[in-house]
């Protein structure tokens, strides 16, 4: 399972499904092209035996999509470059991706967004992140090698995810030894790009993060959990 995308009307104009696929392709396509689908499924996209789908998202078609890859590199381009196209096609490049690197996450944002509105939370596999703004990534065309996301080093980690945030959300990071901890994003000090973050989750020496995902702001109000401190 890589999505789950909640939608009231697949028949709805102007909505499309956006995909990204680990070796960095993209593609588009109607949201109503999957109004129809059988018991037995439906094809989505066409992905190479060597490939496999990261995400999919829900888009207006006129957004602006954000790549981040495990060695630590992400892309900023404008949705209109990627064209429509029918469910069995394989889209196209998002990103040029160096060798042994692979797209890890994607954040779509509006066209037009305050500069202190939205920002980019990357978590490295040994549990440290930073929060930048998202108007640090300059907007590149599609299919470029992009620019440096986060300084990765054998001490950092590579990066394992990312999380598209504001100054509402709050992050749960999990191990995969099971450790877990709850943290308010704002609390992340926010840095520049090619920085190396700050330690979120303390992991013992052959634990890595599993999993980081934004709590639905809808579920914030019942924290029963104990609220996370993040470690400086």
């Amino acid at each position: 399972m890589r999505a789950i995308l909640p939608v009231r009307n697949l028949e709805e104009e102007g909505k499309f499904v956006f995909f990204t696929t680990r070796k960095g392709t993209v593609k588009k396509t109607p949201l109503k092209d999957f109004s129809n689908v059988m018991a037995r499924g439906i094809i989505a996209i066409g992905i190479d035996d060597d490939d496999e789908l990261v995400k999919a998202r829900i888009t207006d078609g006129s957004q602006i999509v954000f790549l981040a890859t495990h060695l630590g590199m992400a892309i900023r381009f404008d949705e209109n470059d990627v064209r429509s196209m029918g469910r069995p096609a394989y889209g196209v490049r998002g990103i040029d991706l160096a060798k042994n690197d692979y797209v890890v996450g994607v954040a779509v944002t509006p066209r037009s967004t305050s500069r202190a509105r939205y920002r980019i939370l990357a978590i490295t596999e040994n549990g440290f992140g930073k929060r930048t703004d998202v108007e640090q990534y300059r907007l590149q065309t599609r299919g470029g090698k992009g620019v440096k996301n986060m300084n990765v080093t054998p001490r950092i980690g590579r990066v394992s995810s990312i999380q598209l945030v504001d100054d509402t959300s709050e992050l749960m990071v999990i191990s995969q030894f099971g450790k877990i901890i709850r943290i308010d994003t704002k609390t992340i000090r926010a840095a520049g790009r090619a920085t190396q973050g700050v330690r979120l989750l303390n992991l013992e020496a052959d634990d890595k993060v599993a999993a980081a995902v934004i709590i639905p702001p809808d579920e914030l109000n019942g924290k029963d959990e104990e609220q996370g401190t993040l470690l400086q």
